[in-house]
């Protein structure tokens, strides 16, 4: 979890800078003003910008399939001179990035398939948070080419999805989810544990690979069977939300509005409604007291495997994936961008880096590839089937997460 900020005239770094506690670093070229606050996870401790001639980057987020000698960001600049504008799709990772060309005088902003790091934009100023220099949000899985006047030149597609619906078993499904979480595994990682199925599958796959985890776990109105069944077998602590955290972060974080469809109508929720907000950032405070610095999240399962079927106002497919496939609401937007938003926010004010499994591009393209009929089999069905092999404890179709009523 890093923070950035570029801009002309004027930019504000006060909330961007939480994101990264590790160093800020300033750098100015041409009249344009740099900043980077680094959160240093993977690697040697690197600050940012990367500089090579005339060309200046800025990244934030993981980088999975790229070798590298210090730190996984240092490949940008060559795959941007190798591969031209469109060297984001050489990417595997969770990603916002910003290079400047100077001697072409171009800018170039590229988010993963799910912006699953937070990217505004304004002309060819841009910024972690909407704060630092106003503009608007940079669309998921897109390449953005703008010439230094604004102009937009290109704007193309990060990672092509192929909705061909042709597999009827689980295996691939289940190989590519244990691999997402080998790539993102870190000894002292963290995650919230609730009594659903998300949670659970991230839990399973940690203790299955010898990973250090500890889980935090609000009771709430879990069902208590299975939280008593998940701790015994996971190393674990119980937390009750800090309420007192709500001011703290309004001072800390950009309020943003949602983005969430109900009934066909836009909610005027923002971040701070949301008391999921709350117990994210009471576990990540706790976990980052704790010297703990990697979140795995469960974010996505909800939207990619079954489009919200429990809450069916704010789902378009209804938990019923049709034999025509196309992406949905939810897929990029809607809760998918309000509640990464939400993550990104509580979890970046205490400089937590949050990753993702289940949107892992091979984890969501292999779920695509499975038949309608297989998709619909179970709620979550290849999830279930990986909860079931491993004898993992769950509760059969039941959607658990934070449920935190805010005073």
């Amino acid at each position: 979890m890093c923070g950035f900020l570029v801009y002309k005239e004027k930019g504000d770094n006060s909330r961007i800078s939480r994101r990264g506690p590790d160093c800020t670093n300033v750098y100015r070229r041409s009249g344009v003003t740099f900043v980077h606050n680094l959160l240093s996870v993977t690697g040697d401790f690197t600050p940012q910008p990367f500089v090579e001639d005339d060309i200046v980057c800025l990244y934030n987020g993981q980088i999975y399939n790229q070798p590298y000698s210090r730190t996984d960001g240092e490949v940008l600049i060559s795959l941007y001179r190798q591969h031209g504008v469109t060297f984001a799709r050489h990417l595997d990772g969770e990603f916002a990035i910003a290079l400047y060309d100077f001697r072409n005088a171009l800018a170039i902003f590229a988010t993963d398939p799910f912006k699953t790091k937070p990217l505004f934009i304004n002309g060819i100023e841009c910024a972690s948070y909407r704060s630092g220099v106003g503009g608007e949000k940079a669309k998921p899985n897109e390449i953005l080419v703008k010439r230094f006047d604004g102009t937009v030149l290109e704007r193309a597609q990060v990672h092509p999805w192929d909705l061909a619906q042709w597999k009827d078993t689980y295996d691939d499904w289940i190989a590519a989810f244990e691999q997402s979480i080998a790539k993102r595994a870190k000894d002292n990682c963290f995650i919230g544990l609730s009594s659903g199925y998300d949670s659970g599958g991230i839990a399973c796959a940690l203790r299955n690979q010898g990973v250090d985890f500890k889980a935090y776990i609000f009771a709430g109105d879990e069902n208590r069977e299975i939280l008593e069944a998940r701790h015994r077998l996971v190393s674990h602590e119980y937390f009750l939300p800090d309420a007192t955290l709500v001011p703290w972060l309004s001072d800390n974080i950009d309020n943003e509005p949602y983005t969430i469809v109900c009934d066909g109508e836009l909610t005027s929720m923002k971040v701070l409604d949301d008391g999921a907000t709350i117990g994210v950032a009471t576990i990540a405070k706790a976990a980052r007291s704790e010297g703990r610095q990697v979140s795995l999240s469960g974010q996505g399962a909800d939207e990619i495997m079954s489009d919200y079927l429990p809450w069916p106002m704010q789902s378009e497919l209804k938990g019923i994936f049709p034999s025509d496939l196309r992406l949905w609401a939810n897929f990029n937007y809607s809760c998918q961008e309000s509640y990464l938003m939400k993550e990104e926010y509580a979890a970046g004010a205490f400089g937590i880096e949050n990753r993702y499994p289940y949107l892992d591009t091979g984890v969501v393209q292999e779920f695509l590839w499975l038949s309608a009929e297989a998709k619909n089999r179970h709620y979550k069905a290849p999830l279930r089937e990986y909860l079931l092999r491993n004898g993992f404890p769950f509760e059969e179709g039941v959607k658990r997460g934070f449920k935190i009523e805010l005073d």
